[in-house]
């Protein structure tokens, strides 16, 4: 209880709206259906009616849970328009000033609502936003996420109130200033998956088109990495439409030409659109590729070259690291699903069939194939694989095989490498070996023992591993 109403105890009329109010809360607990919860609001309306001269509302807190009650979702529309009466109510006496202060203890019952009422009471709950929320301008910023979170389900094309719902959001961006609105806007789509379609439509039917993304930086909201996290999550959405308007959003506002997004987020980004080409939609891939290829120019005669080129000199590096960063995720030895595992392998093979790309990437990324296999596997069976590999390779293969992880994993890696050419794999081993020794031999020259000793034990541990190889993979076919 704060000091006001402290002071207005004192009053005898409002102590006598003090005990005709909890009267009226009383009701509600001896409702056992919804036609007794209509009857008891009502009868809060009256009471709170009567007493309008008050601008403090008598045990607010335990009004605002019966209020919130009264809008579950299982309720008939009566209730909800009844319940939205009696906000309306509160709403006109207690005033803005008050609202704000008591925004969470009202809003708590309002913002799930839209997006489960009838038609009927959509109308209603809009108004109340436009007639209540608004005036409150900046300071409905602690609320911001909760209110938006609230609205964008009403943001669905086709619907009724698409408009009034996209102007009431132009409206409270405007109230709060644009940046604070945006920044809200990403911390919904990052933790509420409902509101995502319509959050990242209501971006793309905002951005302008003519500028840049450097020209319009108040989309990005206060905090890159709160958008650079939503925009991840979304990409990764279960909806292949939220994926595809995400990837819409992803090639206006982070082109890798001139992105506004650090490189660590760039590949945060771009490791997380990779796995879209799982589910071998055509119009994820096309979107990806686009993104990765760059956008079209008039001023080159050849496509393709400039694809090439777009590619080389911004995407290249950045898609290699990506690509490593998924396959090192998958190879830590953390405890993880087969899908988990199998991902890394799947989306490579994908990015394969577009020439382009993972041809390119091929040779920066095979090594950490290998290892990535090597690790899961031998984490799986907890193998004891020691110089001087004297193991039984009959025995091992066995093993590996007969294990379902495993042997799927197995099957998995040998689809990507029956990919290749006949004779890449062994020409990219011996390489790889070619490598080790030069760098061990140029250790002995020039370093110190224990330098030497580290060399050495990379060209050991490349050994492991194809020893490792040779037990389940058929290199020559």
């Amino acid at each position: 209880m704060n000091t006001e109403e402290l002071e207005l105890l004192s009053d005898s009329k409002y102590r006598n709206y003090v005990a005709a109010i909890d009267k009226a809360l009383k009701n509600f607990e001896y409702s056992s259906e919804w036609a007794d919860l209509i009857s008891a609001l009502g009868k809060l309306n009256k009471v709170l009616q009567n007493n309008a001269k008050y601008q403090v509302v008598p045990k607010k807190l335990t009004i605002g849970k019966r209020l919130a009650q009264c809008l579950h979702p299982a309720l008939p529309g009566g209730v909800h328009r009844k319940a939205l009466e009696t906000y309306e109510i509160i709403f006109k006496i207690i005033g803005p000033k008050r609202l704000a202060k008591d925004l969470f203890l009202y809003s708590s019952g309002l913002f799930p609502l839209l997006a489960n009422a009838a038609m009927s009471v959509k109308p209603t709950l809009l108004s109340l936003y436009e007639i209540y929320y608004l005036p409150l301008g900046k300071t409905l910023k602690p609320g911001l996420q909760g209110l938006l979170t609230g609205i964008l389900p009403g943001l669905e094309e086709g619907s009724e109130y698409y408009e009034r719902t996209n102007t009431l959001l132009e409206k409270v961006a405007a109230a709060v200033d644009q940046s604070a609105f945006y920044s809200a806007l990403w911390g919904s789509l990052l933790t509420s998956p409902a509101v995502r379609l319509p959050g990242i439509t209501y971006v793309l039917a905002h951005l302008n088109r003519k500028l840049s993304m450097e020209d319009q930086l108040y989309i990005i909201g206060s905090d890159i990495e709160l958008m650079v996290e939503a925009v991840s999550t979304s990409v990764q959405d279960s909806s292949v439409l939220v994926q595809r308007s995400t990837l819409d959003l992803i090639l206006f506002c982070f082109p890798f030409h001139m992105s506004q997004a650090t490189r660590p987020d760039m590949i945060r980004i771009l490791s997380a659109a990779l796995h879209v080409v799982l589910r071998r939609d055509m119009s994820l891939n096309r979107r990806l590729y686009a993104w990765l290829l760059g956008p079209r120019s008039t001023r080159h005669s050849n496509p393709e070259e400039h694809a090439t080129y777009y590619f080389t000199t911004f995407s290249k590096e950045l898609l290699v690291q990506a690509m490593v960063g998924i396959l090192h995720m998958n190879g830590l030895g953390e405890e993880t699903t087969l899908t988990q595992d199998l991902k890394p392998f799947r989306i490579l093979i994908s990015l394969l069939d577009k020439p382009e790309l993972g041809p390119v990437i091929l040779e920066d990324v095979l090594i950490e194939v290998f290892r990535t296999l090597y690790s899961q596997c031998k984490a799986e069976l907890d193998l004891q694989m020691e110089p001087p590999f004297s193991k039984d390779h009959a025995q091992l293969s066995s093993k590996l095989r007969e294990n379902k992880k495993t042997a799927e994993l197995i099957k998995t890696a040998n689809l990507l490498f029956n990919s290749f050419e006949p004779y890449y794999m062994w020409d990219y081993v011996a390489r790889w070996f070619e490598e080790c020794c030069r760098r061990t031999m140029h250790a002995r020259l020039q370093t110190g023992p224990g330098d030497s000793e580290s060399s050495e034990l990379q060209l050991t541990n490349f050994c492991l591993l194809v020893d490792f190889l040779l037990d389940i993979v058929s290199l020559v076919r």
